[in-house]
Protein backbone atom coordinates (compact mmCIF):
# COMPACT_ATOMS: atom_id res chain seq x y z
CA UNK A 1 0.00 0.00 0.00
CA UNK A 2 1.33 3.42 -0.98
CA UNK A 3 1.16 5.94 1.86
CA UNK A 4 0.34 9.59 1.29
CA UNK A 5 2.75 12.37 2.19
CA UNK A 6 0.48 13.23 5.08
CA UNK A 7 0.65 9.68 6.43
CA UNK A 8 4.43 9.57 6.12
CA UNK A 9 4.73 13.00 7.77
CA UNK A 10 2.72 11.67 10.71
CA UNK A 11 4.98 8.59 10.88
CA UNK A 12 8.08 10.80 10.95
CA UNK A 13 6.62 13.09 13.61
CA UNK A 14 5.70 10.10 15.78
CA UNK A 15 9.21 8.64 15.45
CA UNK A 16 10.86 11.96 16.27
CA UNK A 17 8.72 12.53 19.37
CA UNK A 18 9.76 9.08 20.59
CA UNK A 19 13.50 9.80 20.38
CA UNK A 20 13.64 13.55 21.12
CA UNK A 21 12.34 14.35 24.62
CA UNK A 22 12.98 18.07 24.11
CA UNK A 23 10.50 18.35 21.23
CA UNK A 24 7.61 20.54 22.27
CA UNK A 25 5.95 20.90 18.88
CA UNK A 26 6.21 19.65 15.29
CA UNK A 27 4.63 21.58 12.44
CA UNK A 28 4.55 20.57 8.81
CA UNK A 29 6.03 23.12 6.44
CA UNK A 30 4.37 23.46 3.06
CA UNK A 31 5.49 24.65 -0.35
CA UNK A 32 3.04 25.83 -2.99
CA UNK A 33 0.22 23.36 -3.77
CA UNK A 34 1.79 22.60 -7.15
CA UNK A 35 5.09 21.65 -5.53
CA UNK A 36 3.44 19.67 -2.74
CA UNK A 37 1.68 17.52 -5.34
CA UNK A 38 5.05 16.51 -6.79
CA UNK A 39 6.21 13.23 -5.20
CA UNK A 40 9.79 14.51 -5.38
CA UNK A 41 8.94 17.46 -3.12
CA UNK A 42 10.13 16.51 0.37
CA UNK A 43 8.06 16.30 3.50
CA UNK A 44 9.15 19.26 5.59
CA UNK A 45 8.91 19.29 9.39
CA UNK A 46 9.63 22.24 11.64
CA UNK A 47 10.62 20.81 15.01
CA UNK A 48 10.56 23.09 18.03
CA UNK A 49 13.03 21.64 20.51
CA UNK A 50 13.76 23.18 23.91
CA UNK A 51 17.05 21.22 24.03
CA UNK A 52 18.53 22.55 20.81
CA UNK A 53 20.80 25.54 20.28
CA UNK A 54 19.75 28.76 18.64
CA UNK A 55 21.43 28.33 15.25
CA UNK A 56 18.80 29.82 12.98
CA UNK A 57 16.84 28.02 10.29
CA UNK A 58 19.03 25.29 8.83
CA UNK A 59 17.13 22.70 6.80
CA UNK A 60 18.62 19.20 6.95
CA UNK A 61 17.73 17.00 3.97
CA UNK A 62 17.18 13.24 4.03
CA UNK A 63 16.48 10.86 1.18
CA UNK A 64 13.60 8.39 1.15
CA UNK A 65 14.02 5.27 3.29
CA UNK A 66 11.55 2.76 1.83
CA UNK A 67 12.69 -0.05 4.14
CA UNK A 68 11.55 2.08 7.11
CA UNK A 69 8.27 3.10 5.44
CA UNK A 70 9.54 6.55 4.47
CA UNK A 71 8.81 6.72 0.74
CA UNK A 72 9.41 10.46 0.32
CA UNK A 73 12.48 12.62 0.86
CA UNK A 74 12.26 14.78 3.95
CA UNK A 75 13.60 17.99 5.42
CA UNK A 76 13.88 18.65 9.14
CA UNK A 77 14.29 22.16 10.51
CA UNK A 78 14.99 22.20 14.25
CA UNK A 79 14.65 25.49 16.13
CA UNK A 80 14.25 26.72 19.70
CA UNK A 81 10.91 27.90 21.11
CA UNK A 82 12.23 31.47 20.98
CA UNK A 83 13.14 31.10 17.31
CA UNK A 84 9.68 29.70 16.66
CA UNK A 85 8.09 32.82 18.16
CA UNK A 86 10.10 34.86 15.65
CA UNK A 87 8.90 32.62 12.79
CA UNK A 88 5.29 32.97 13.95
CA UNK A 89 5.66 36.76 13.93
CA UNK A 90 7.48 36.75 10.59
CA UNK A 91 6.84 33.62 8.47
CA UNK A 92 9.04 35.07 5.72
CA UNK A 93 11.99 33.86 7.83
CA UNK A 94 11.24 30.39 6.45
CA UNK A 95 13.23 29.49 3.32
CA UNK A 96 11.86 28.68 -0.14
CA UNK A 97 8.54 30.47 0.47
CA UNK A 98 7.53 27.66 2.82
CA UNK A 99 4.46 28.20 4.96
CA UNK A 100 3.45 26.84 8.35
CA UNK A 101 1.06 23.92 7.91
CA UNK A 102 -0.67 21.60 10.33
CA UNK A 103 0.68 20.77 13.74
CA UNK A 104 1.42 17.25 14.91
CA UNK A 105 0.84 17.59 18.68
CA UNK A 106 2.73 15.17 20.91
CA UNK A 107 -0.37 14.21 22.89
CA UNK A 108 -2.46 13.46 19.77
CA UNK A 109 0.31 11.31 18.30
CA UNK A 110 0.80 9.46 21.59
CA UNK A 111 -2.93 8.74 21.75
CA UNK A 112 -2.97 7.47 18.14
CA UNK A 113 0.28 5.51 18.42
Amino acid sequence: MIQSKSDVALTLAHAHYQVEPGLVQIIQLLASPEKENDPKEPIKLLEINENTTSDGIRPVFFGPRPAQGISFPSVIVEITPEEFEEVRKNPSLLPNDWLLGKEFPRRAIAAAG
